[in-house]
């Protein structure tokens, strides 16, 4: 503080009224985010989802691991810790509402098959990580014939609700096995 106003000289103000860039904050403060340390980020994002109520406030390890997980997962589209809540709002939903782009994609005649043969897979299969998740999804395109936005998106918009978002795998692992299932049977059902 004293060295600031030992600098400070009334001279060198100008006349001309400040403008403040809500914008150019924004993006300063994204890019610091995104270089900033993982655990750094996490330690200043959970306790909002905790204020939301998305998380307890005292945390078990696993659940510890799972929320610093999440907050990776949106590090680099965070301008502040409190984006974590909406940005992870998808996991956090006991009912997925589908926009119009969402419903388009989820008519296509391919998705009772793609949807079909994941919830096979994923109930089929020991391991629930986001690597095996991948292999999985590869197995899906291999045995339906469909790949790209025909496999990826109707799975992506049957378990979030949303056209696009991050690391489908990713994602995919963080809403943990029995909620993909859940998500899939609704889907399957509804359609």
């Amino acid at each position: 503080k004293e060295q600031l106003i030992s600098i400070f000289d009334e001279n060198r103000l100008s006349k001309s009224p400040a403008v403040f860039d809500a914008n150019k904050l924004a993006h300063i403060n994204n890019t610091y985010i995104k270089n900033a340390d993982p655990d750094r980020v996490a330690e200043l994002a959970i306790p909002n989802l905790q204020k939301a109520s998305r998380l307890p406030s005292e945390l078990t390890p696993e659940q510890e691991a799972w929320a610093r997980a999440l907050v990776a997962l949106y590090q680099e589209q965070m301008t502040a810790a409190s984006d974590i809540v909406d940005l992870s709002e998808v996991f956090f939903r006991t009912h997925l509402e589908l926009d119009a782009e969402g419903i388009e994609v989820m008519s296509g005649e391919q998705v009772p098959a793609v949807l079909s043969a994941f919830l096979n897979k994923i109930e089929q299969s020991d391991e629930f990580t986001a690597e095996k998740i991948a292999a999985l999804i590869k197995e899906v395109q291999k045995e339906t014939g469909f790949k790209g936005k025909q496999l990826f998106m109707p799975i992506r918009v049957a378990l979030t609700g949303q056209t696009h978002g991050r690391d489908l795998n990713q994602t995919i692992w963080l809403l943990g096995r029995d909620r993909v299932l859940d998500r899939l049977r609704s889907q399957i059902k509804g359609a």
